[in-house]
């Protein structure tokens, strides 16, 4: 049986990780800035898209933003669904801007933006879900016979145990950072 087909597809999945702790692991609830602002994903008619690519950050003062939107109907969309309230942040509407606050650490708080976290991890998780089913098709269409098809279905599925054990370590450890930062 030649493994290569299957470590390959097992990388394609192990990205998916590595991408996920690339972009939060710098996630500091402590010191919320421009760059911790510009990773938070918003949800607008279906898709996803980061605050910094809808809109343009300026600091007022430490705890303090102006968000400043390339379209009103981002505006008028993150205000209707009140994205950003969701995540425990203040806000209020100046003109086609936003002024966002940032509360003071609280417990709420804290749990609030460890939903940002845990939605994303969700989305991976699910996207780990999607190639799993995928790759169990390709593996029986790659090899020919039973044997094959078997031991490769056996490696695989051992690997993305492992693989999905990381990520609930990974995910478990930046949820106890945030709440005891």
């Amino acid at each position: 049986m030649e493994i290569i087909f299957i470590t390959n597809k097992i990388k394609n999945i192990e990205s998916i990780v590595v991408n996920y702790v690339n972009e939060y692991k710098n996630f500091n609830i402590k010191n919320l800035n421009i760059e911790t602002l510009k990773k938070i994903k918003i949800r607008i008619n279906k898709n996803q898209f980061y605050l910094e690519n809808i809109c343009i950050i300026k600091i007022i003062n430490e705890k303090t933003f102006l968000l400043e939107f390339n379209k009103v109907e981002f505006l008028k969309e993150i205000m209707k669904n009140n994205s950003l309230i969701n995540y425990g942040f203040k806000t209020t509407k100046i003109k086609n801007s936003i002024e966002l606050k940032i509360p003071n650490l609280s417990v709420e708080f804290r749990n609030k933006i460890l939903n940002i976290l845990k939605n994303e991890y969700l989305i991976n998780k699910e996207k780990i879900e999607n190639y799993r089913k995928k790759i169990l098709s390709e593996i029986k269409n790659y090899y020919k016979s039973k044997e094959d098809i078997i031991l490769a279905e056996k490696f695989f599925l051992k690997e993305l145990f492992l693989i999905k054990k990381k990520f609930q370590s990974i995910f478990n450890n930046f949820s106890n950072k945030i709440l005891n930062e």
